[in-house]
């Protein structure tokens, strides 16, 4: 049975997402989306926050008029699905969706270069990583 309510895009770009640890730490990530929506993504990363937490989400949007100025998908999430988690899969990510279709934030970025600290800059510092 399908679950989803909306529409989902196919599209492959990157993403920069953290999450709050079970101690305080911090941890963050990266990876490719699979296909998004107005209201979630799944994305493919070796890093896999664990099922139920709120998570902190930086897409990148690729520029479709080659132009220098690309569009950045910010916000926060819940994460729903974790898919390849016991290594017996050769898909590896997770489902996200933010709970308003609100949430999603939308900027214009001038460089791809901008992206690498944007998702750094909301997480603070990085505790590691969580495979």
């Amino acid at each position: 049975m399908e679950m989803r309510k909306d529409i989902r895009y196919r599209l492959d770009a990157p993403a920069v997402f953290s999450w709050q640890g079970d101690r305080r730490g911090r941890f963050q990530g990266e990876g490719i989306t699979r296909d998004i929506s107005v209201q979630g993504a799944f994305i493919l990363s070796a890093t896999l926050p664990p099922p139920d937490c709120p998570i902190q989400v930086d897409l990148l949007l690729p520029s479709l008029t080659g132009m220098s100025a690309v569009m950045r998908i910010t916000g926060r999430a819940r994460v729903t699905r974790v898919e390849g988690s016991a290594g017996d899969s050769w898909v590896r990510g997770f489902a996200v969706v933010t709970d308003d279709e609100h949430q999603w934030g939308l900027q214009t970025m001038q460089s791809e270069s901008q992206f690498e600290f944007a998702g750094a800059a909301a997480a603070g510092p990085a505790m590691g990583t969580v495979d």
